[in-house]
């Protein structure tokens, strides 16, 4: 029982990591559009909106772990336009699911 607790606890950790991750991205898109810089029909912020809400309503490392998928590959891609642009990109530590 004390197990699955302490699991319990890691997963709504890595949640709220996760969470935090996405709202620094959304962060760094709102400024980089308010300098001028087109999210085209803001796929990248919906992307990360909808990421968001995804990682809320997890409840398995499974589950959890697709979405840090996703995220990481958004992520990357963020990445690119952002260097395109001439900003610098950011890395950012993702949780993992624990043995």
């Amino acid at each position: 029982m004390r197990a699955a607790m302490g699991k319990d606890k890691q997963l709504t950790k890595a949640k709220n990591d996760i969470i935090d991750n996405i709202e620094a991205i959304q962060l760094v898109l709102r400024q980089c559009e308010s300098e001028g810089m087109a999210d085209f029909e803001s796929s990248y912020y919906n992307e990360l909106s909808a990421l968001h809400d995804d990682t809320r309503v997890v409840e398995t490392w499974d589950e959890l772990m697709e979405v840090v998928s996703r995220a990481k590959t958004l992520e990357t891609d963020i990445d690119g336009w952002l260097s395109f642009h001439g900003r610098t990109t950011f890395s950012l530590i993702w949780p993992n699911q624990p043995d």
